[in-house]
């Protein structure tokens, strides 16, 4: 009772972020319609070509559709914050990358599987293991043809840095990690991510704005922590959230701060409806963990509506088995 109350308090406190949440509202039902188009065609014939088992292939859309459409609005919101092109099929599929690339982290346990998958990202000659394997790297392979960052370009270098820490994150399954490791775990994934994420729209970020985008993203995997600290808790993944050290107070206040920083960068008008999606993804996180029963009710209302997939975290894309992937 206590604790939802603070985070009552700590929404309030968050007024300002507020003010941008109908023009962030309009924006995503604009968005929406030609993120779940892109999805259709550019990312769902390469996972139908790519999974050969159907039930398997069933689950990976549903994971990849709910992620593709929720990091896939929040990079086009991104886009209009800066000013950039909306570049709608980057976004569909960076998202459906994002998932499947962590669900691929946190649940296969081959010890070669960090290298191998860096091969992907650097664009050295790689051999699947799996069809999902296998789909990541047509899934990487079709964003590098719409994007074509320059070699050693920032986009690269973002994202080799956030695949150094994705691995590292395999400690969180060790309940006796050293809470200074797990801090650098969590806050070099999340800002490394959304640097990654970011600079697809933009490349290359510099500067004060590059340390925004950073900070902003170590806040967003605090965000994502939260909403996720049931599932982490049952899976044996330790986080700062659910060990407590950090609250949805402390995140909603961080966000009060880089709504100051995104004013001084892009100006108030342009940051008004960004900070509005960051007041709903903290409304949302504060209802779904203090209210469950209404968290469940969107939760199904997402599942009978792909344009409504962005509200639910999705089923995982990955469930491994052994034989499924041991290496030959």
């Amino acid at each position: 009772m206590r604790q939802g109350l603070h985070d009552l308090v700590a929404l309030l406190r968050c007024g300002r972020l507020a003010t941008g949440l109908p023009g962030a509202v309009i924006f995503a039902r604009r968005m929406l319609g030609p993120l779940t188009r892109a999805y259709e065609d550019v990312v769902a014939p390469i996972v139908e070509r790519t999974i050969s088992d159907l039930d398997e292939r069933v689950q990976v859309d549903c994971a990849l559709r709910a992620m593709s459409a929720k990091i896939g609005l929040a990079m086009l919101s991104y886009a209009r914050l800066t000013g950039c092109e909306q570049r709608v099929e980057v976004a569909a599929l960076a998202g459906a990358v994002t998932r499947l690339y962590d669900d691929l982290i946190d649940g296969v346990a081959q010890p070669s599987l960090g290298e191998r998958l860096s091969d992907i990202f650097n664009a050295r000659p790689f051999r699947a293991y799996s069809d999902l394997e296998c789909l990541l790297f047509e899934l990487v392979g079709a964003i590098r043809q719409r994007v074509r960052p320059l070699p050693g370009g920032t986009v690269d270098i973002a994202l080799n840095a956030l695949h150094e820490y994705q691995c590292m994150s395999r400690l969180q399954r060790d309940e006796e990690v050293p809470l200074a490791v797990l801090e650098k775990v969590c806050q070099g994934k999340g800002a490394m991510a959304n640097l990654t994420l970011c600079c697809l729209i933009k490349p290359g970020i510099k500067g004060i704005e590059r340390e925004l985008v950073m900070a902003l993203g170590e806040t967003l995997q605090k965000l994502d922590d939260y909403m996720d600290v049931q599932y982490d808790n049952r899976n044996g993944v330790v986080t700062l959230v659910s060990l407590g050290v950090v609250t949805l107070r402390d995140i909603a206040l961080r966000m009060c701060v880089h709504r100051d920083g995104l004013v001084a960068q892009y100006g108030r008008p342009a940051a008004r409806p960004y900070c509005g999606i960051i007041f709903f993804l903290l409304l949302k996180s504060a209802v779904g963990r203090r209210l469950p029963t209404i968290g469940r009710m969107v939760g199904r209302l997402a599942e009978w509506s792909s344009t409504l997939a962005f509200l639910t975290r999705g089923p995982d894309a990955v469930t491994a088995t052994r034989s499924h992937w041991e290496e030959p």
